[in-house]
């Protein structure tokens, strides 16, 4: 009986100090490596993509003339802080220029009776569609066409063709304003 006991005690003895010894290796042996998960970076607010941003694609868009996408070029290039690329692939954000025409006015002439008279008369009618010249400014994500900011002017009217060109420089120029101000905040005081 004693040999038994000691035969089952050498036999215990040599599990645990095998299971020992194995578990020792484990600790040593680094673990086979899972697939890294590939996570998304954290979402970037708008003020960190702008100032992230280093190359713009302008693009023109509406049916106006190009007085605003002239205004709003020549500020981009004038300020430096963007590189103006040639296609939307190379860069960063899309400026869109979107202008719309103010309405003009149309003249009509026609002859036929006088509802007075029953004579023939000419009559002439002017008329001017109700509309309102609009410029828009839509600064995108090139990568994402996720809109990061868009700001809207609305030219004064005018008679003068020139005056009209003026007041669209000017309104050109104070959304292209408002967005330099939001990337690059003016000092406080």
């Amino acid at each position: 009986m004693h040999r038994h006991l000691l035969h089952a005690l050498i036999v215990l003895l040599f599990l645990l100090t095998a299971g020992l010894l194995a578990a020792a290796q484990q600790e040593q042996k680094p673990e086979p490596k899972q697939e890294e998960k590939k996570t998304a970076p954290p979402p970037m607010s708008v003020s960190a993509r702008l100032a992230a941003a280093k190359t713009a694609f302008l693009k023109k868009a509406g049916s106006g003339d190009r007085i605003a996408y002239d205004v709003v070029s020549s500020t981009l290039e004038g300020w430096g802080r963007f590189t103006l690329v040639n296609t939307p692939e190379k860069a960063d954000i899309i400026v869109e220029v979107f202008s719309t025409g103010e309405a003009e006015t149309a003249v009509t002439s026609s002859v036929g009776p006088s509802r007075e008279t029953g004579r023939m008369e000419q009559s002439t009618r002017s008329s001017r569609q109700i509309s309102t010249a609009e410029i828009k400014l839509t600064v995108s994500d090139a990568k994402t066409k996720v809109p990061l900011w868009t700001g809207i002017e609305h030219p004064k009217s005018a008679l003068k063709k020139k005056d009209r060109e003026n007041n669209e420089v000017e309104a050109a120029e104070r959304l292209v304003s408002k967005f330099h101000d939001l990337v690059e905040p003016p000092p406080r005081q």
